[in-house]
């Protein structure tokens, strides 16, 4: 079985939720999935269709990178825990690559909440998602 008929669902779902750029291929047994998604729920929805399939994205079978449109607001948050850093991960866990980190006092824009544990940001370098218990809104 190839990855694109295993994660069909996903692929389906994408082609149905994506907006702009969506491209996907498989590479060196990783299938690539890549475009911009016009609002944080269909971001996260795609990324729960992936768990589904994948329970705690174990695999790493799939990258998928997907970000939001630019032109979706949020609203302002900042790191108040003690830790100097927060790390941003690709996805809603910690199972997923680690794209980026936000400084103790940074603010960044929070584009939505993913699930009770995990907030999609975007700062001016990246849009990851980031565990919701250490940042608070401004």
């Amino acid at each position: 079985m190839t990855l694109i008929d295993k994660y069909k669902t996903l692929l389906n779902a994408a082609e149905d939720l994506i907006v702009e750029d969506l491209q996907f291929m498989e590479h060196n047994r990783v299938l690539i999935i890549r475009g911009v998604a016009p609002n944080a729920e269909a971001k996260n929805k795609l990324w729960d269709i992936y768990s589904q399939i994948d329970p705690n994205f174990i695999s790493s079978e799939v990258l998928l990178d997907i970000d939001v449109l630019s032109t979706v607001k949020g609203c302002k948050a900042r790191l108040f825990m003690e830790d100097p850093i927060l790390h941003v991960h690709k996805g809603p866990g910690v199972e997923l690559p680690t794209i980026g980190k936000i400084k103790k006092g940074e603010i960044v824009t929070v584009v939505s909440r993913a699930n009770v544990y995990w907030w999609l940001v975007r700062t001016d370098n990246i849009e990851g998602y980031c565990y919701a218990e250490n940042i608070e809104q401004v």
